[in-house]
């Protein structure tokens, strides 16, 4: 009898395979638009991922959170978040255009307008999708949510180089401009496979069904995670603004800045979090699972070991790319390798980044939406500040200070919060051995920096790494399924 690929298994796959076309559709768009293309795109994302953040009021999460602890009919969570979303969407959209005079005080160009005017059908189709794949990764789907991911990724990867052949001539505003139409429009495939999908699983005819004011509930706990998240994103906006102005006070020109920026969070950063959607897809796997067994210490905290026990690996994999092969992967990535020291001096610290979405669902789970606001605020307000007055000091080391500081904060408040809520032990028995090969792992590539090793060591802490895992997590599920059929 062949045994089945598990969800977990399956949207790791998918999760890397996605991760992989990312990461080569990043690296053909900087060779074809140069770095000062990607210096443009830099300044349109922050704005981009604003709209999206406002418009989508955490819909998603809310839709995972209210299905899976039950509060009420499918339905009625459904038809209730798609009232309000649709209501957020067309006032951001609105918002949007009739925003066109602030980009020339802002960015002295105009020009940020029209990528973003393009990406209005966007708006919409992003905040539904979002609204769908809650609905069923609360239900356990989580394969579908991934596929459609994965057509998104890969429509958005030929229709973007496909339409930048064919117009390879025109200049590079238009290039952009192209590279924002076949982002809107591989979130159409996404979307019109993921509603296929819904609508031959469940037959749902939300058009009639009261919701009885059951918005005022979607809305008391979406608010407080859309302003974690908007506080997040306006971090993340007014960042570069804030860097830009302290390094002009110490004298470096608007174009040496933005280029030094872009090389942190388009080069340097990329590379620190590459891994990262494991850890993402691990705690969106894992949510719906935690809100299930709020009640259940036993199960919350098997499930909390399986899910940090995958994240280490994930985590310390990362490290040593990032540590001891940075200059090469960025060389083979983007053909510029200048950005290898900031990977380098980064890295250390990216490793407890890795294990803050797993903080996050628990939190989530437990509707402990304002923690999150209060560490966000907290967070935010140290970095920025930090941001303005170590740059200012220190020129271009004292901002990745701020950002070094900035992720620490975050990591200690979110530990901490989770810790005091559910007092979370680990299970030493598992982790000591498992730490015994990552550390040796890590001394391995330390030493002996080579390709060849690290392929080999990858391989090996790899397999022993694998049969730990089954080793622990492995046999229970099996003897529980023995146990139900015997």
């Amino acid at each position: 009898m062949k045994k089945k690929l598990t969800n977990i298994e399956v949207i790791l796959i998918i999760g890397f395979i996605i991760k992989i076309l990312g990461l080569i559709y990043k690296i053909l768009l900087t060779r074809i638009l140069t770095i000062e293309g990607m210096r443009i795109m830099s300044l349109i994302f922050p704005t981009l991922s604003l709209v999206l953040c406002i418009s989508s009021l955490s819909i998603s999460t809310v839709v995972n959170q209210n299905i899976a602890a039950k509060l009420n009919s499918s339905k009625t969570i459904i038809k209730s978040a798609f009232n309000i979303t649709f209501i957020s969407s067309s006032i951001t959209s609105i918002i949007l255009l009739f925003s066109f005079p602030i980009y020339k005080i802002i960015y002295q160009t105009s020009f940020v307008y029209y990528p973003l005017l393009i990406c209005i059908p966007l708006i919409y189709l992003s905040n539904t999708s979002g609204l769908l794949k809650g609905y069923l990764e609360a239900n356990n789907n989580f394969k579908v949510t991934y596929i459609s991911n994965f057509f998104e990724q890969i429509s958005k990867f030929f229709m973007t180089f496909f339409l930048l052949l064919i117009f390879n001539k025109q200049s590079l505003e238009f290039k952009i401009i192209l590279c924002f139409l076949a982002l809107m429009l591989s979130e159409v495939i996404s979307f019109i496979y993921i509603l296929s999908k819904v609508k031959r699983k469940r037959k749902f005819r939300t058009i009639n069904v009261p919701t009885n004011g059951y918005e005022k509930n979607i809305l008391k706990q979406a608010m407080p995670l859309t302003f974690e998240q908007l506080i997040m994103t306006i971090t993340g906006y007014l960042e570069p603004l804030l860097f830009y102005y302290s390094i002009g006070k110490t004298g470096v020109d608007l174009y040496s800045a933005t280029l030094y920026y872009t090389k942190v969070t388009s080069y340097a950063i990329p590379l620190l979090i590459f891994a990262h959607f494991g850890v993402v897809s691990i705690a969106k796997f894992t949510f719906p699972k935690i809100t299930k067994n709020i009640n259940n210490e036993t199960n919350l905290k098997a499930i909390l070991n399986k899910s940090f026990f995958l994240c280490i690996i994930i985590a310390t994999f990362n490290l040593v790319i990032s540590s001891f092969y940075a200059k090469e992967t960025l060389y083979l990535m983007y053909k510029d390798s200048s950005a290898y020291a900031i990977v380098q001096g980064l890295a250390i610290f990216y490793f407890v980044f890795y294990f803050n979405p797993i903080f996050v669902v628990t939190l989530q789970s437990f509707k402990k939406e304002k923690r999150l606001l209060a560490t966000s605020i907290i967070t935010s307000i140290v970095t920025l500040s930090l941001i303005a007055i170590l740059t200012y000091f220190y020129s271009f080391s004292g901002f990745l200070y701020s950002i070094i500081i900035g992720n620490l904060l975050r990591f200690v408040l979110l530990f901490i919060q989770t810790q005091n809520l559910i007092h979370f032990r680990p299970n030493y028995k598992k982790a000591i051995p498992l730490l015994l090969i990552l550390i040796g792992y890590y001394l391995l590539n330390f030493y002996f920096r080579s390709l060849s090793l690290l392929i080999l060591s990858t391989l090996i802490c790899g397999l022993l790494a694998f049969l730990l895992y089954l080793y622990f997590f492995g046999n229970k599920t099996k003897c529980s399924y023995a146990m139900k059929h015997k």
